[in-house]
């Protein structure tokens, strides 16, 4: 039980945020003071208010009902309340006589970030909900876990995962603590399209203990940068809404999109995971930025724009803006791509500042200045440390030079009071100026643009290319099978938003709608942007979620994004458009249930379906990436061969499928930098006449091949059914080969070692009884059916080869040791003779 002084302060606390609140409380006490026990249906709190008083321990459960806990100390927190508020009042007044302009020290101009952060108490119902869903995210990445943990290894998914695996390991090796700058200078290949991807990478391998560690990094990093992404998308979200349920809703829906998972999942050490946790900053400062203007009190709009430009929190914000964008400009090759819905935030912003009466450069000074030193950061690293290309450093930086002009361009509208509209149109005119200057001077730049563009939106063969709409899934069905339910859910109010925020003062709101409506474009052109876009239409589909709750009379209604038309603002309550505009219920900020049971079931009913729908989702698409057991087994195999063959690369080099190969070089021997060879010759190998032919093209370039079944078989006679259907020992009416020796065999995956193989010289043919000028050499092969550990339960072949007579001499070349029969005499071929080429006679008894 607390102490009547804790309950004071609680009360106090429960005052603080719900003003309204004050007379049902008020009247609590006094039917407290009677004795009487009540209970919710007979109290003028809703659910959620009447929740926080049993949450804040100020009521709690007797028979019959409820009562007060210290009625006294709850009747003192209202007394000092309204002697507070009627100080408030006084003092509101005499300022309002002697100083119409509050100035920077006036303090009922509170910014955004208090929205969120300035609840006196802690609701343990929210912090578990936030805890709840943030492990959400985490165990909704654990999906490939079984494909991802293997025998000790960590199984990455995806090809280019290894890409990053390899430098990873190669940087956190070369590097000499934790401290060591230097390397950051000089990463080598590393350095050129995802610098500070791989930076991150070594550095925090090298914090947790260096290249042994890396594994452990590589499976568990994107984890914990989703949860920090969570964070963000919660943070966002409910400082937008000042609805908590809204903001747990966008975490799950953020954490269950399926194609999000599956670029975060356990293991996918990628580009995406950093990336998306710095676009998640990046628009959580501008957001942040764009409400704490929005919020404060508009009577006097030269005031506000002063006071966001005075406030010291607000440049916090501006450098958290700042280390998004120069870390943004350096975490993927397509970085200039995420600064586009920037320059068209800041452009709108301006327009909004102009049309509400607000001096553009003071409301915008926080934002251009992280702009700034943001592209300052950009540049530093490219020049100094010789990061990425100088697209990505130029990039952010004509949009924080534009963002200037633009400012001033709207500062000088403003002053001479001409149309907003026509200052878009001539914000429109400065971009076109700049971009053609910038062509102008740095034509370089422009035709290395047109070539990352190609690279990015026009190749072909790879799953990521294809539309999020693409009509292979009726067009509607894409969004479903990428971003589950959510989609649905956010476009409609995607849409209400972009209305709301073209007629009324939502900067916050207007980088929300920006980034998400920019990467639905991109997403229709890539699913690979999908990722991206589950971020930003997250807090949309919650509000869609509780909106639909709402409607069939489960949840309390949310009204975000709803306004006041006289005023032109939203009737979200807040601390500075005076609490007697505020209706009760508007500002959720904490959890409640429903006092029903049946009320509760279909709570919890209908949110399981939503959400368990989205997780459905998650393991087909999940799995699509994911290495199975008999491919990884197939690098266990080839390893173990290369070592007893004493190997090294690019003799062990593995030839396969190029969106396998990095992941079958890395278990084999360690260099997943490229699939270049592979993606250049596989093909034309299968579809070869004759396997044999390119032993002498491979010249030790190539040790070991995998054949893996493919959707389009190519024709009978070539490689792929010599090798996949006649495992190279000629079954199933094919020829047997004589350099590709069988070293797994499994449902859809075959491993070769490619070997000189050894000769057998039959100096007279007549005495092993050739017959029609042809001497057969035979022996039995097995093969292990699945993992080398099986060897002993494997599958038992005939090899058969033949040659025919010339000169007198038959000539035999065999892929696998063991014991022939050539006519009616038998020889023994060791392994090192067909490892080495060894030549072998058998002559006439």
């Amino acid at each position: 039980m607390p102490s009547p002084e804790e309950t004071t302060a609680n009360a106090r606390a429960f005052l603080d945020e719900h003003p309204q609140a004050e007379k049902p409380l008020e009247a609590l006490v006094e039917r407290d003071a009677r004795g009487e026990p009540w209970t919710f249906d007979q109290i003028d709190l809703d659910s959620g208010r009447f929740g926080e008083l049993v949450s804040r321990d100020l009521a709690t459960s007797v028979d019959g009902g409820y009562r007060l806990e210290h009625p006294d100390a709850i009747r003192a927190a209202i007394e000092m309340e309204s002697d507070t508020l009627d100080d408030a009042h006084l003092s509101t007044s005499e300022q309002a006589t002697t100083r119409p302009d509050p100035g920077p020290a006036h303090d009922t101009n509170s910014d955004a970030i208090s929205n969120v952060t300035t609840h006196t108490s802690v609701d343990p119902w929210t912090t578990l909900g936030l805890i709840g869903t943030l492990l959400t995210v985490a165990v909704a990445r654990l999906v490939a876990a079984p494909a991802v943990f293997r025998n000790g290894f960590i199984v990455s998914p995806s090809n280019d995962t290894y890409f990053f695996r390899y430098w990873q390991e190669r940087l956190a090796a070369r590097a000499d603590g934790l401290f060591d700058l230097g390397l950051f200078a000089d990463m080598g290949g590393a350095a050129s399209t995802r610098p500070l991807a791989h930076a991150t990478n070594w550095w925090i391998t090298v914090l947790l203990g260096g290249v042994d560690a890396a594994p452990a990094v590589a499976a568990w990093l994107p984890i914990v940068a989703s949860v920090c992404l969570g964070y963000l998308v919660y943070r966002t979200a409910r400082l937008l809404t000042d609805d908590v349920r809204v903001a747990l809703a966008a975490v799950l829906f953020y954490g269950l999109a399926p194609v999000n998972v599956v670029y975060t999942s356990v293991g996918f050490l990628d580009h995406q995971a950093h990336q998306y946790l710095w676009l998640g900053l990046l628009v959580a400062a501008l957001t942040t930025l764009g409400v704490n203007v929005a919020r404060r009190d508009n009577s006097d709009p030269q005031a506000t724009a002063r006071d966001h430009a005075r406030d010291a929190r607000m440049w916090f914000i501006a450098l958290a803006l700042a280390v998004a964008v120069a870390a943004s400009a350096h975490v993927y090759g397509g970085s200039p791509l995420t600064f586009v819905p920037v320059a068209a935030i800041v452009g709108l912003r301006v327009a909004l500042d102009v049309r509400h009466g607000r001096s553009p450069a003071y409301a915008n000074a926080p934002l251009i200045a992280g702009l700034a030193l943001g592209a300052v950061g950009a540049v530093a690293a490219h020049v100094v440390l010789g990061w990425h290309e100088s697209i990505a450093a130029v990039t952010p930086t004509l949009v924080a030079g534009g963002a200037l002009v633009v400012a001033g361009l709207g500062e000088l509208w403003r002053r001479v009071s001409l149309p907003p509209l026509g200052l878009i149109a001539g914000e429109v005119v400065v971009a076109i100026s700049g971009l053609v200057t910038y062509a102008r001077l740095r034509p370089s730049d422009i035709d290395r643009i047109w070539t990352r563009a190609d690279d990015l939106f026009f190749r072909e063969g790879i799953s990521e290319t294809v539309s999020l709409f693409s009509p292979d899934f009726a067009v509607v069905f894409g969004p479903l099978l990428q971003l589950g339910l959510g989609f649905y859910f956010a476009i409609a109010v995607l849409v209400v938003a972009t209305w709301g925020v073209a007629r009324h003062d939502e900067p916050g709101w207007l980088v929300l709608v920006c980034f998400a409506w920019y990467y639905t474009l991109l997403a229709t052109i890539q699913v690979r942007f999908a990722g991206q876009l589950a971020i930003m239409i997250a807090p949309f589909a919650g509000i869609g979620l509780v909106y639909l709750l709402s409607v069939i009379d489960i949840a309390r209604p949310v009204v975000a994004l709803s306004q006041d038309d006289e005023s032109n603002t939203t009737s979200r309550p807040s601390r500075h458009q005076g609490d007697d505009n505020v209706e009760d219920g508007q500002s959720i900020t904490s959890l409640a249930v429903p006092e029903k049971t049946r009320l509760r079931g279909y709570l919890a009913a209908t949110v399981a379906l939503v959400l368990l729908f989205n997780l459905l989702l998650v393991p087909s698409l999940v799995g699509q990436t994911t290495y199975d057991r008999a491919q990884f087994d197939a690098t266990q195999a080839i390893s173990a061969h290369a070592e007893q063959a004493d190997r090294e690369y690019p003799r062990n080099f593995v030839l396969s499928q190029w969106g396998d190969n990095r992941m079958y070089n890395y278990f084999v021997n360690g260099e997943a930098r490229s699939y270049g060879y592979a993606r250049s010759n596989y093909d034309q190998f299968l579809t070869a006449a004759h396997p044999d032919d390119w032993y002498n093209r491979f010249q030790d370039r190539v040790g070991y091949i995998v054949v893996t079944e493919r959707e389009t078989t190519p024709p009978a006679g070539s490689t792929y059914t010599s090798l996949y259907n006649g495992l190279g020992i000629g079954i199933n009416n094919t020829a047997a080969t004589s350099h590709y020796q069988l070293l797994t065999s499994t449902e859809g995956v075959q491993t070769f070692a490619v070997v000189p193989g050894a000769t057998i010289e039959v100096s007279e043919p007549s005495s092993v009884g050739a017959a029609n000028g042809t001497v057969t050499a035979s022996t039995t092969v097995t093969v292990p059916d699945s993992s080398p550990e099986a060897a002993s339960n494997g599958t038992t072949f005939e090899y058969i080869r033949r040659a025919v007579v010339t000169n007198g001499t038959a000539t035999i070349r065999v892929a696998h040791p063991g014991e022939y029969q050539v006519g009616s005499q038998s020889v023994t071929i060791p392994t090192d003779a067909v490892l080495s080429g060894n030549h072998t006679v058998v002559r006439a008894n």
